[in-house]
């Protein structure tokens, strides 16, 4: 199960981040695919709370190597505080329209989401290690 909740977290900030948020800003003006961003946001973003609590409950289960719990775990501290404090925030600031305090927050948003594919690729060197 470890590498069924791994895969689906780490294909939806690849699918997320390099196909659908790209595709949305190409085909629609800024405020309405910031508007359809603002919707979908919360769900992926549960979608990586979701699977990475599942990925760190499987690791703990089957008994996984104990350095996968370490990048496991910063990851999703990095997506429930992006969900629960970054986006609100973004969606008050844009409700408000300080443009600014957006680009600010949509460029933390952004680097805390390399930063959990880069923390969900390190630990894939230790789920798809050969055994």
């Amino acid at each position: 199960m470890l590498l069924v909740f791994w895969s689906i977290w780490l294909g939806s900030i690849v699918a997320f981040s390099f196909v659908l948020a790209p595709a949305v800003f190409r085909a629609m003006e800024r405020p309405d695919a910031a508007r359809v961003m603002q919707k979908v946001l919360p769900r992926y973003y549960l979608l990586g709370v979701i699977a990475g609590a599942g990925s760190i409950a499987s690791a703990l289960a089957g008994g996984a190597d104990p350095r996968l719990s370490i990048p496991l775990v910063i990851a999703l501290v990095l997506v429930t505080y992006a969900r629960q404090v970054v986006s609100p925030a973004a969606t008050d600031a844009r409700q408000s329209q300080d443009e600014e305090q957006v680009a600010r927050l949509h460029l933390f948003s952004v680097r805390l989401n390399m930063v959990v594919l880069a923390l969900l690729l390190l630990a894939g060197t230790v789920i798809l290690e050969p055994r």
